[in-house]
């Protein structure tokens, strides 16, 4: 089971999501970000061009990073990619394809109160669902709480009001 927990005050909470297809190379980018009651304050999605899903991932945090440092100085960021919130937890800067990413992201990050976690991906469905809408917008898209897809809405109104998700992992025998 995987809950969604919203930020305490004056935190607010980013959760993003890049994709990558290595059949069609097409890349996009989705996230939120929500206040302390769990509710959303704005959101994002767009196509892109990533090499990677790494790159896609990095690329989604960064600009989430733009949004939520619009709303406060506070930002908990939760990602579905744990190698990510590993690097963003280390000091290191990653591979030499990502390093400008990774300085990019550390000098975002100065001057804020910055944490970093993971959520599976069951639990990070609303930043999931707006990284496939990225697949269908022509361009960066921004939304707001009255502006959001209808289905955004409500996977964030699940989340604020603590409904469960389920992550189903094959434990291997051995």
């Amino acid at each position: 089971m995987v809950l969604w927990y919203p930020p305490d005050a004056p935190w607010v909470k980013l959760n993003t999501d890049g994709a990558f297809s290595t059949s069609t190379l097409a890349a996009r980018e989705g996230g939120l970000v929500c206040g302390s009651d769990g509710g959303l304050l704005r959101a994002f999605c767009a196509p892109i061009a990533a090499s990677s899903s790494f790159e896609a991932e990095l690329l989604a945090l960064i600009l989430g990073l733009e949004m939520a440092m619009e709303l406060s100085t506070h930002i908990w960021i939760e990602l579905d990619s744990a190698a990510l919130v590993s690097l963003l937890s280390s000091r290191h800067f990653g591979s030499a394809d990502f390093r400008h990413h990774m300085a990019l992201i550390r000098s975002m990050t100065t001057q804020r109160h910055v944490r970093f976690s993971h959520i599976y991906r069951e639990g990070n469905r609303a930043a999931d669902f707006q990284a496939g809408r990225g697949v269908q917008t022509p361009a960066l898209t921004y939304f707001d709480p009255i502006s959001a897809p209808r289905y955004l809405k409500a996977l964030v109104r699940m989340d604020q009001l603590g409904y469960p998700n389920f992550c189903f992992r094959r434990k291997d025998v051995g």
